[in-house]
């Protein structure tokens, strides 16, 4: 991905303007660029270390062994040969973004973000550097501004597979997966051989609920990549997903079959086999996943749940605390280990357990009611009212939310069928049942700008981006 840019960056010389004086410093430059069309980058290094030395002030040769350093992976040297080149001529465009790269590459983050920055102001229209800037804002947590950086990358490279595939990427994370899944289709297209698109675009698509054609791109990379585990596991949770259990199950044998410390496949067969009620089964590939990473929660937890569900409270209760004890914010094992308690008469105990669950995840509606119940037990009239009802109203919303997704994916079919009347009447349905769905405002706003109804659909959008910053603006086509 990111490495086959950097590696481009390192393998052609860029021809810089020959100096008026004839000088001896400017020949050895010269010899340098003549020895890298012929890659003998040894003779190039020796040519620009006699062009610095005759003319210690001669950027473009400082950048240039820089970029001969690089390629023979004396990364700390051409870090040197780079910043040099910037200090003496800080409007060096080459210098700056070779500089910036390779900081990224050796993650200096900050120090990339300045030197690409700077990059990005000299040659705004530079793909590469806007895609290593993209990049390095990403990796900072600056998310939003990343996507801006990779958009603008992708309008400047549009033939570029990897900046495709890293706003795919970005967008995924931001939650914008429409968005997301066009730019991976849109990097596949450009490197079909491209294993991590094909990969990040099954994984988008499951995020959305496609079930059947994230299975199917799992699919047909498992068949092109067989040692791709990785591709095996998510295929086996997408299997999941559609409820094809069996299947899953045996996906995810030969996922560990391959691969036997893989702790993702061993869980994920595990959590495959509680759903088949195959408790023992379950128990075994959930053990050996907490024994090859003890770190990973969710196994202790589904290993807590299927305890519990085969009546041994007391382990479950153990393998929940466990959880916790690796994340402590992790509200289902609270909520779990509180009901436990309660079952044993802890009441104060399981009272703070669902209080940590609200802490942790102020929606959990199920951690109110039980709540509300013990509060209720206790004497504690009033404030068990409350949290029952509290929890009556997150459980509705919790519905409405789900009416909504249902009927943004209705709405999509629709305009698939162009019937945009039915749409945008599901779009409108999706929005009210839940407000605060930018999907749902964002695919009406296009609904209505298909049928002219410009205003409306840009006040749509503008809340959907509120809601979700990442997603860009609906383009008008005249």
């Amino acid at each position: 991905m990111c490495l086959v840019l950097l590696l481009a960056m390192f393998a052609s010389a860029v021809q810089a303007q020959p100096r008026a004086d004839g000088s001896s410093a400017e020949a050895a430059y010269r010899q340098g660029l003549a020895a890298e069309k012929e890659n003998d980058l040894n003779a190039a290094r020796s040519a620009y270390e006699s062009a610095v030395r005759l003319d210690p002030a001669m950027a473009v040769a400082h950048d240039r062994l820089g970029f001969v350093l690089g390629r023979l992976g004396r990364t700390a040297e051409a870090l040197a040969a780079f910043e040099r080149a910037v200090e003496l001529k800080p409007d060096l465009f080459d210098a700056q973004y070779h500089l910036g790269a390779t900081r990224w590459w050796t993650k200096d983050l900050d120090g990339a973000l300045a030197a690409l920055e700077a990059a990005v102001r000299l040659r705004p229209a530079h793909a590469e550097a806007r895609y290593y800037l993209g990049l390095t804002l990403k990796q900072k947590g600056r998310l939003g501004e990343a996507i801006e950086q990779l958009r603008a990358a992708v309008r400047a490279g549009p033939e570029l597979a990897v900046v495709h595939l890293q706003l795919g990427v970005a967008l995924q994370d931001a939650g914008d997966l429409d968005g997301a899944i066009e730019s991976l289709k849109s990097a596949l297209r450009l490197d079909p051989s491209s294993v991590d698109a094909q990969n990040s675009l099954g994984l988008a698509l499951m995020q959305n609920g496609v079930a059947d054609e994230a299975i199917s791109t799992f699919r047909a990379l498992v068949a092109r990549e067989p040692a791709y585990v990785t591709a095996r596991v998510n295929l086996g949770t997408a299997l999941m997903q559609r409820g094809d259990l069996a299947g899953a199950v045996a996906v995810l044998r030969e996922a560990t079959r391959l691969q036997p410390a893989n702790v993702e496949a061993r869980y994920n067969l595990g959590l495959a086999l509680k759903q088949q009620d195959d408790f023992a089964a379950a128990e075994t590939e959930l053990r050996r996943a907490t024994e090859l990473d003890g770190s990973l929660p969710e196994a202790h937890y589904t290993l807590g749940v299927v305890l519990w569900q085969t009546g041994r409270s007391e382990d479950a209760a153990s393998a929940f605390r466990a959880a916790i004890a690796r994340s402590a914010d992790y509200a289902d094992a609270h909520y779990m280990l509180g009901t436990i308690l309660r079952q044993q008469g802890a009441t104060s105990a399981a009272l703070a357990e669902f209080r940590a669950t609200i802490t942790y995840r102020p929606t959990y509606a199920e951690a109110h009611h039980s709540l509300g119940q013990l509060l209720a037990q206790m004497g504690q009239t009033e404030a068990a009212a409350a949290a029952l009802a509290e929890g009556e109203r997150l459980n509705a919303r919790k519905a409405d939310a789900e009416a909504s997704t249902f009927a943004v994916a209705v709405g999509v079919e629709k305009v698939k069928a162009n019937d945009m009347k039915g749409a945008i009447e599901r779009f409108r349905e999706a929005v009210r049942l839940a407000p605060e769905n930018a999907r749902a405002h964002y695919q009406l706003a296009l609904a209505l700008q298909r049928t002219g109804a410009q205003a409306e659909a840009q006040a749509h959008f503008t809340e959907a981006q509120r809601l979700s910053p990442s997603l860009t603006s609906p383009v008008v086509k005249r």
